[in-house]
C-alpha cells in the first residue's frame, strides 16, 4: 500500500509541474488542445472549454500539449502554418513565463507542503523522556522501558533533555552509568555498561530513542518558513550538483533512479504522514532544480534558447535546436539508465539508496 501511495505522490508531483505549464500557457493566449495525466492508451477523455483532459493507461506522469510546441523544427515551422493562439507564434517575453511555470509549480507546491508541515508542528526539541529502547544497548538490557523518565544521571539531575546529553557526552564506551528512573510515579535505579554508538564506536550511548517536543506556527509564519527552507535546499541542490560535477561526490553512492526514489518514499510513507510530506517537498525541489538545468529538451534548456534568442536578435535555427535537443534528449536516457543500474544494484548489494551527506 505504501508503495501505491509513493508512487502516486510522485505523479502528482509531475502533474503539478504540467499543469504550470498549462495554467500560464492559457493566461498568455496560447491553445492547449490537451492536458493529459499518464500515457499511452486513453482511458477516460472529457473537453471542457477548449482543452480536453485524458486519464492514460500508463500512469508515469502528464503533459500539457499546446499548440505549436511539437513539430517547433518539422513540418508547422517549415510550412508557417502558425496561427494566433500558437507557442513558436509568442514573443519571448510570453514563451518565458510558460516555460519557467513547471519548475515554478513545483517550488510552490514544496512551499505549500513544508508550510503545512510547521502548521502541524515540527519537532523542536526532547524530552529526558524513553520512546523507543534501542536493543542490545545499556537501556535494554537493565531493562528500561518507553514511558520511563530520566530524573539523575550519575548523580547529576536532569530537568532537560540537554542536561542528560551533557553528562553522556563525557562518558566513553565501557563506561559504567547510573540512573534514576521515574516510572509510574515511583523512583528506581539502574545501572549498566554503556555500549558504542554504532555510528560513531568512541561516542558511549544509552541506547533510546527520547520523546521530541514539537512546536506549531500560524499560517503567514508557517509559509514564510517554508520559503526559508525551500530556498535552503535549492542552494543545497546546487551545491550538489557542482560537487557531482567536480567528483567530488560518487555518482554511484549519492543518485538515485525512479526505483530508488520509489523505494525511499515507501519508506517515508510507512513512517507516518510528517516524513512523507517532507520527502515530497524534497522531490518537489529536486524536479524544480533539475528542470531548470540548461540542457534541452528540459525547461531550462528551452529558457537558455530564449534568452539566447533576445541576446541575438533573432531565433535560434530550428535544425540546430533540434540536434541540441536529440543530443540531450540521449543524454537523459543515458542516465536515466545509469541511474536504474545503480539503484538495482544497490537492492542486491543490500546498500542503502540514500547514504547519509553532509555539506
Amino acid at each position: 500500500m505504501t508503495i501505491l501511495l509513493a508512487i502516486l505522490g510522485l505523479i502528482a508531483l509531475i502533474v503539478v509541474h504540467e499543469l504550470g505549464h498549462m495554467l500560464v500557457a492559457k493566461a498568455v493566449g496560447v491553445h492547449v488542445p490537451e492536458f493529459g495525466v499518464g500515457f499511452g492508451p486513453a482511458l477516460f477523455k472529457k473537453k471542457i472549454g477548449k482543452t480536453v483532459y485524458s486519464f492514460r493507461i500508463i500512469l508515469l506522469g502528464g503533459f500539457a500539449k499546446m499548440a505549436g510546441m511539437e513539430g517547433m523544427a518539422g513540418v508547422e515551422k517549415e510550412t508557417g502554418e502558425l496561427g494566433p493562439e500558437t507557442y513558436p507564434s509568442k514573443p519571448a517575453w510570453r514563451r518565458a513565463p510558460i516555460i519557467f511555470a513547471g519548475p515554478f509549480a513545483n517550488l510552490l507546491t514544496a512551499v505549500l507542503i513544508l508550510a503545512g508541515v510547521y502548521m502541524a508542528g515540527v519537532p523542536t526539541g526532547a524530552e529526558p523522556e524513553i520512546e523507543q529502547v534501542v536493543p542490545g544497548s545499556l537501556a535494554s538490557e537493565v531493562g528500561l522501558e518507553p514511558g520511563d523518565r530520566i530524573v539523575s544521571i550519575d548523580g547529576e539531575a536532569v530537568g532537560e533533555w540537554e542536561d542528560f546529553q551533557e553528562v553522556v557526552d563525557e562518558k566513553s564506551p565501557g563506561d559504567e552509568a547510573m540512573l534514576l528512573v521515574e516510572r509510574n510515579g515511583e523512583h528506581e535505579e539502574y545501572s549498566g555498561t554503556m555500549k558504542a554508538d554504532p555510528d560513531d564506536p568512541e561516542k558511549a550511548i544509552v541506547g533510546f530513542r527520547p520523546v521530541l517536543t514539537y512546536t506549531s506556527y500560524g499560517p503567514l509564519e508557517a509559509v514564510g518558513l517554508g520559503v526559508e527552507r525551500t530556498v535552503q535546499i535549492v542552494g543545497l541542490f546546487g551545491w550538489y550538483i557542482g560537487e557531482l560535477v567536480t567528483g567530488d561526490q560518487s555518482f554511484y553512492d549519492s543518485v538515485s533512479g525512479p526505483v530508488g526514489i520509489a523505494s525511499v518514499s515507501s519508506d517515508a510513507a510507512s513512517q507516518g504522514t510528517h516524513s512523507f510530506a517532507l520527502l515530497l517537498a524534497f522531490i518537489s525541489i529536486n524536479l524544480a532544480v533539475v528542470n531548470l538545468l540548461p540542457i534541452l529538451p528540459l525547461d531550462g534548456g528551452h529558457l537558455f534558447f530564449i534568452a539566447a534568442e533576445k541576446v541575438l536578435g533573432r531565433p535560434v535555427n530550428p535544425e540546430t535546436l533540434a540536434r541540441i535537443a536529440t543530443f540531450g534528449l540521449a543524454l537523459m536516457l543515458m542516465l536515466f539508465v545509469v541511474a536504474t543500474y545503480v539503484d538495482l544494484s544497490k537492492i542486491f548489494t543490500g546498500q542503502p539508496f540514500i547514504p547519509d551527506q553532509n555539506p
